[in-house]
């Protein structure tokens, strides 16, 4: 009998290091969003829903494996935040009507925060991705203010004048000047090596960076030499 179950036991270990190794196979991709099947439908039905909700894809490091974060309802009151492995599996719960919680470990533990997809122009606002968003690969050539619409003009190269990942990100930093001051970078991603020159004009709804308490603020923008007066 303690045969048997010692065998049982290693097959049940060979199983699941096997199913282990799967998805760390699994996770070696360089672009998730498209190259992960499941989570590229998740992307394309959140694309193609009625509803007018703010929707995010977010890349982390969690428990020694890369797990991705989807919000269908960004900023709903009952909005519900799963967490996926590599192989499309729920590891974590957070949120709904229920208020849930399965990982209470996921906020400290969670690292290398990325931004993969969403489906509104509004600034993220997070020090963890501001911080390694890279600006190097363009050039500001303009900035408009009309209202709460940033207008930002970039030159770049590549093979066509398409990107795989466009943001606004705010440091969440609130600097003391007068009028107080906002840091924000703007990602453009290009994972290409053409060198085709292209010019685009892109558009960012910025009333989220908005402080309650005062009616006016000084953007910094990296890269742009002129300091955005925002006033509302």
């Amino acid at each position: 009998m303690k045969t048997v179950l010692k065998l049982i036991c290693i097959t049940l270990f060979i199983i699941s290091c096997n199913k282990e190794e799967e998805i760390k196979e699994t996770c070696v991709v360089d672009n998730p969003i498209e190259e992960l099947f499941w989570l590229k439908q998740i992307k394309t039905g959140l694309e193609q829903s009625a509803s007018a909700s703010k929707a995010e894809i977010y890349e982390y490091t969690y428990k020694q494996q890369r797990v991705f974060s989807v919000n269908s309802c960004v900023g709903c009151s009952d909005s519900k935040t799963d967490i996926y492995n590599c192989a499309g599996n729920v590891m974590c719960e957070f949120g709904g009507i229920a208020g849930l919680n399965t990982c209470p470990d996921f906020d400290t533990e969670a690292t290398n925060k990325k931004l993969l997809w969403k489906n509104h122009n509004q600034p993220i606002i997070d020090k963890d991705i501001y911080d390694c968003t890279t600006t190097d690969n363009y050039t500001i050539t303009d900035v408009v203010l009309n209202g709460n619409i940033l207008k930002i003009t970039i030159t770049f190269s590549g093979c066509s004048a398409d990107s795989d990942r466009i943001y606004v990100v705010d440091s969440g930093e609130i600097l003391e000047t007068s009028p107080p001051q906002r840091l924000l970078k703007l990602e453009f991603l290009k994972e290409e090596s053409c060198l085709a020159q292209f010019t685009r004009e892109l558009e960012f709804d910025i009333n989220n960076l908005q402080i309650s308490s005062i009616n006016e603020l000084v953007l910094s923008i990296e890269g742009w030499n002129n300091d955005i007066i925002y006033q509302y």
